[in-house]
């Protein structure tokens, strides 16, 4: 599998097109929305609230979404998004898309290569990576660059979670993908049974994934305090940022100094 290294004046030239691209999106969804406040979802009057904690743990950290169905990945991103108010649904593989004049990343791939597409999407996790309040959905297919494992870098920007498709088989015979591995770097995964309803799928998986973040979010904070951390550094969504802030160096979860180089 190729790197997701590029040089820097190709970097650039991804990155401001990226950025153009996504503020786009951002800006037609957001503009019907009254933002993100107080971490509450949208519900109708009596009804409970799906994911109150939730909202307020996550504090406008980014969600990125891996695995090999990239059609579940953007049913559940959307999901999010709206439950989550000010949250903004992307699509790497239809930026990708949009970025090359073509559908979508699987007709880059078809027109100039899997190596090609997924160094446009590794463009896009880049710039997507200092979004806050964003469900970014990535492309499957074992193709993408949520596939190659140099490309985490920036995905450790946000809370990876690695939607495992099975196909009612046993896990003892299930069979290990070469993507697998790279997939395996999410901080939650959560294993569904593939469905022909792609609706009927993504409602089954939601409320696994909302329980998953929340007590990963819980526990990270609550390990903070035994450690002694101050207040304002116990959650997730501080780390994330300060890995951010620093530059997405790779040095992830062990984050170095501000001195320190990758090699």
């Amino acid at each position: 599998m190729a790197h997701c290294a590029h040089s820097r004046l190709a970097s650039y030239s991804h990155n401001t097109r990226t950025a153009l691209v996504l503020r786009k999106r951002a800006a037609k969804t957001r503009a019907a929305s009254k933002g993100f406040a107080d971490g509450r979802t949208n519900t109708t009057p009596g009804e409970k609230a799906q994911t109150p904690s939730l909202g307020k743990l996550l504090n406008g950290c980014p969600l990125f979404f891996v695995g090999d169905d990239t059609e579940v990945n953007e049913r559940v991103a959307e999901a999010f998004a709206e439950q989550l108010r000010g949250y903004t649904p992307l699509s790497t593989s239809k930026v990708v898309g949009e970025m090359n004049g073509v559908e979508d990343g699987d007709a880059v791939a078809r027109d100039e290569g899997e190596d090609a597409a997924a160094l446009a999407e590794a463009a896009v996790l880049e710039t997507a990576s200092t979004f806050v309040r964003t469900a970014v959905a990535c492309r499957g297919g074992g193709g993408g660059a949520a596939a190659r494992g140099a490309c985490w870098r920036h995905i450790h920007g946000g809370i990876g979670v690695w939607l495992d498709g099975r196909d009612g088989k046993p896990q003892a015979n299930r069979k290990v993908l070469p993507q697998d591995e790279a997939y395996s770097l999410a901080e939650v995964k959560v294993v569904f049974e593939a469905c022909t309803d792609v609706e009927v799928t993504t409602q089954s998986i939601v409320p696994k994934v909302e329980e998953a973040l929340i007590a990963l979010t819980t526990n990270f904070e609550r390990e903070s305090e035994k450690k002694g951390m101050p207040d304002g550094q116990r959650s997730l969504a501080a780390k994330k940022l300060l890995y951010v802030k620093l530059g997405a160096r790779g040095d992830w979860p062990e984050i170095q100094p501000p001195e320190w180089q990758p090699e």
